[in-house]
């Protein structure tokens, strides 16, 4: 059920959602999206399959900026105020049952004056004594964790694969970066690391690591985080290949002692993994990582991933690596 309020107010929505006997008993958190129009449908998809793990309350907030309303140019004609003068504008939707996922969906639509103060307008909508998650399915801010939005939670969510150039959206957050801040770029190598983890756990043993390479599509921020980690556990150089026919990470060779290990995305599906001396290669089930999968381990988590944080500072040392070659150069 989808009821729709237009140039409504925080106070009336709260009252609908009473009327309609909403209870927030069994909610494990609120989860903030801010997203446009565009990026609107698919961000919830994601959230509601990830509430049936998670029950939650979802708020999210729709820029006008991007998001095609014919109103939003009439609001910045009338220098912050909507249709008729008056300041600000806010039309909502309260999405239940099964078009809300395990919880319910509160989706507003600020305009003028209401739009420059998009955290006052969640803030009625909070629950009490449970986490809140603030996640950007598209384009993140400059800074997550000073942000409107992402000030009100404990843990923000990013999602650089989204963007045109991800490493180098992910590259541009790390020096911004807080405690609590993460990017499903990371969660999207779990299952990876998981794998890599383990088949590398008697090469290790044995100390005979000599080089890496990972092959993967180009820009990919996932193959970035990917490459730092390897750095870091494995304290070898880590080449990267560019592998633009494949999606995320296409090979990762370790080279031993006893020759090259290889672990080969197959299909969407299934992994590869081919060892120095083995009569056969063994394929394993490694599915590529859904949305709603990413999402879900996310929530469930609600803890800052130390890991992370130690990868992604590798990025912010060649963001200042960078920008100290630029200034001796003038």
């Amino acid at each position: 059920m989808i009821i729709n309020l237009t140039e409504t107010t925080t106070d009336e929505i709260v009252s609908t959602l009473l009327s309609e006997g909403v209870s927030s008993g069994s909610r494990v958190l609120t989860l903030v999206i801010d997203t446009d129009r565009d990026g609107l449908e698919e961000a919830l998809v994601a959230a509601h399959g990830a509430s049936l793990d998670h029950p939650c309350r979802v708020v999210a907030v729709v820029s006008p900026q991007s998001g095609g309303r014919d109103d939003a140019d009439e609001a910045r004609r009338h220098n912050g105020r909507g249709p008729g003068g008056a300041v600000g504008h806010l039309d909502a939707e309260i999405r239940l049952g099964h078009d809300a996922g395990a919880g319910e969906t509160l989706v507003l639509y600020p305009e003028g004056e209401a739009a420059r103060h998009a955290d006052t307008l969640v803030v009625p909508f909070l629950l009490p004594d449970v986490p809140v998650v603030t996640w950007w399915p598209d384009t993140p801010p400059v800074r997550p964790a000073t942000s409107p939005l992402g000030a009100l939670a404990t843990t923000r969510i990013t999602n650089t694969p989204s963007q045109p150039d991800p490493s180098a959206a992910l590259a541009a957050l790390a020096p911004e970066y807080t405690r609590g801040d993460i990017d499903l770029a990371w969660t999207r190598i779990t299952l990876w690391r998981g794998m890599v983890a383990s088949t590398l756990d008697s090469v290790l043993c044995a100390g005979s690591v000599r080089g890496v390479v990972v092959a993967g599509e180009p820009r990919n921020s996932s193959v970035s985080l990917m490459i730092r980690w390897l750095r870091l556990r494995l304290g070898v150089e880590v080449e990267r290949v560019d592998a633009p026919e494949i999606p995320g990470i296409a090979t990762i060779t370790v080279r031993t002692d006893s020759g090259e290990l290889v672990i080969t995305r197959k299909d969407y599906e299934r992994v590869v993994i081919t060892r120095p001396g083995a009569q056969r290669p063994q394929v394993v089930t490694m599915a590529r990582r859904e949305p709603v999968a990413t999402m879900s381990e996310e929530l469930r988590r609600l803890s800052p991933d130390l890991v992370y944080e130690e990868v992604l500072a590798t990025f912010a040392e060649d963001h200042a690596a960078i920008t100290t070659t630029h200034e001796g150069s003038r």
